[in-house]
């Protein structure tokens, strides 16, 4: 139905190009003081949007102010189409034919609020999502059931307002997720060396050696055969050393995180390495290390926790270190793994794991001679090196929730009191054990619960006491 001015446009139809154009809202008339228009008018369309405005009396000319907001196709001498091009505002000049200015219609062309609503009723029917413009923003408020739906109404309003979307979704049920992580590898080294070192010396000066050198510190083995002829001496030893050995390794961060939220943990240190500065002088940066943990959960709608966990174990390792401006930096081992995964509560994920078998054999020997069949033993040495390890990550989520009393929690120490002087040097007692009730060192209700699981101390069992 058009509404009739005096002497102004009729707007009679609104066709709908991307999602549909917003209902024109009553136009409101205004006269320029000038005289130079006689209506003033406003129009509204949303981006690709389009109206077809008709007025009563002819005019010969249409003139839009800024052609990359809107601009228009004129239909015949009393009609015209408008179409919205980009978000913004501006006008529309209609000329009679005598060439004077006789309407002015302003445009706002802006979001398209009632499709975008359309679109997240379909897409979440039983969630209370509002929508509305705000100065030139979408604001979006409401109250969701999961962290995950409100992620995918923001990326729903993004489609229609680009970075120009402000979310205020609150999560009705917000989730907290405890992360256990397990890191577990066994090592394994085997060592052998068997040879013949010989040493020839001449007046007190090195002469000629052969063999290698002992393993892991060990002491040199005495010589197996001694002589002099002359002014030259001869030493010869035999090296048969051999070295085994086995290395654990567990390490057991937990975290917790809300739903949504990246939380980080480390526990170690930071040790320095020296760097070139300007004008030739040595800066010192620092490096951490130790056991490290960082993810982010994701409770969805169905139990199932996605979870972007980056767990990680390094220790310095001397073996591997390098020499800088005469100070010696160590190098790291590192253990890292960087993935995601979903699971369920409780549910445990071996996210990584490692079998690694390195076997080498070196020869040394003292040329031509150590090639001469039988007695070439004597003047070569051979070691053999095996080296096997096992990792494995394993990670397991947990959802929790606080507790209401400090009472329900125990620490490792609420049960371990400190030895007296008679019982640490008389005794040699590291730990006075069981605090007793009442004592200032614990809270007597912690007492109780020490008594009643396992007793405290250097000795007992080790790890969370959560009852």
């Amino acid at each position: 139905m058009a509404k009739v001015l005096k002497k102004s446009l009729l707007i009679c139809t609104a066709a709908v190009v991307m999602c549909g154009a917003l209902a024109p809202q009553a136009i409101a008339k205004s006269w320029v003081e000038s005289g130079q228009a006689s209506n003033q008018i406003e129009a509204n369309l949303v981006k690709g949007g389009t109206l077809v405005l008709k007025s009563d009396t002819a005019f010969s000319e249409v003139r839009v102010v800024d052609s990359s907001v809107a601009d228009i196709v004129v239909l015949s001498d009393k009609s015209f189409q408008l179409r919205g091009k980009d978000r913004g505002k501006t006008s529309v000049m209609i000329y009679d034919k005598q060439g004077r200015l006789t309407d002015v219609i302003e445009i706002n062309v802006g979001y398209d609020i009632q499709s975008l609503k359309k679109s997240l009723y379909e897409s979440f029917p039983k969630e209370r999502i509002e929508v509305r413009k705000l100065a030139d923003q979408i604001y979006m408020s409401g109250n969701v059931s999961s962290s995950r739906i409100a992620d995918q109404a923001v990326k729903i309003a993004q489609a229609y307002g680009g970075e120009n979307v402000t979310s205020g979704l609150t999560v009705r049920d917000s989730h907290q997720v405890m992360l256990e992580v397990r890191f577990v590898e066994a090592n394994r080294s085997a060592i052998k060396e068997l040879g013949v070192g010989l040493l020839i010396q001449q007046a007190g000066q090195f002469s000629m050696t052969s063999g290698v050198g002992t393993l892991g510190g060990a002491p040199a083995a005495n010589a197996l055969m001694q002589g002099v002829v002359g002014a030259t001496s001869i030493d010869m030893s035999i090296h048969a050393l051999e070295e085994k050995g086995v290395m654990r390794t567990l390490a057991e961060p937990n975290l917790i995180s809300m739903s949504g939220e990246t939380a980080s943990f480390l526990a170690g240190g930071e040790f320095p390495i020296p760097v070139a500065g300007p004008n030739g002088e040595i800066a010192i940066t620092y490096r951490q290390f130790g056991v490290g943990l960082s993810f982010t959960p994701l409770v969805l709608d169905d139990g199932i926790i996605h979870l972007k966990v980056s767990p990680e174990v390094s220790q310095l390792d001397t073996t591997n270190s390098v020499r800088v401006g005469g100070v010696e930096v160590p190098s790291l081992s590192i253990r890292r793994a960087d993935t995601t995964i979903e699971l369920r509560n409780g549910q445990s994920f071996a996210i990584a794991g490692l079998l690694q078998n390195t076997q080498s054999d070196r020869g040394v020997q003292v040329p031509w001679l150590g090639d001469i069949p039988i007695l070439g033993t004597l003047f070569r040495s051979s070691r053999y090196k095996k080296n096997e390890t096992e990792l494995v990550i394993i990670v397991t989520p947990r959802l929790v929730q606080p507790v209401s009393d400090i009472r329900e929690l125990a620490t490792p120490l609420d049960g371990v009191r400190t030895p007296s002087e008679m019982e640490f040097f008389l005794n040699g007692k590291q730990d006075g054990g069981v605090s007793p009730s009442g004592s200032n060192t614990a809270k007597s209700s912690f007492q109780d619960m020490a008594k009643t699981s396992a007793p405290g101390g250097l000795s007992a069992s080790y790890g969370h006491s959560i009852q």
